[in-house]
């Protein structure tokens, strides 16, 4: 049995995540300044420390950082769906729900 490699261009796309929320933090840019708010879903949460911390540093500079979750997906439907029927049958062909009961098992003991 012979193996051949093909070499082609496959387009991804890179979309937010669907379970992912954007997450909020911010730093303190003033000198030795080490106030800093952690990433949380609340981006109001983030603006209110800001502003006390300006209220009582005087320091009105930030460094803020906006994060998401990202997935990186296939662009083309016909190459997903091929991708996906060849992962299925490499995994019949590998015992897989056979070795998922197995590993179930070793996992309980």
């Amino acid at each position: 049995m012979s193996t051949r490699n093909t070499a082609r261009f496959v387009r991804y796309r890179v979309l937010a995540h669907p379970d992912g929320a954007f997450r909020a933090s911010a730093t303190c840019l003033n000198g030795p300044c080490h106030f800093a708010v952690f990433p949380t879903e609340n981006h109001d949460e983030v603006a209110r420390r800001m502003q006390e911390h300006t209220a009582s540093t005087g320091h009105a500079v930030f460094s803020r950082t906006i994060q998401d979750t990202a997935a990186v997906v296939l662009a083309d439907r016909a190459e997903r769906e091929r991708r996906t029927e060849a992962n299925a049958l490499e995994y019949r062909h590998l015992g897989g729900a056979a070795e998922d009961a197995r590993a179930d098992a070793r996992d309980t003991e």
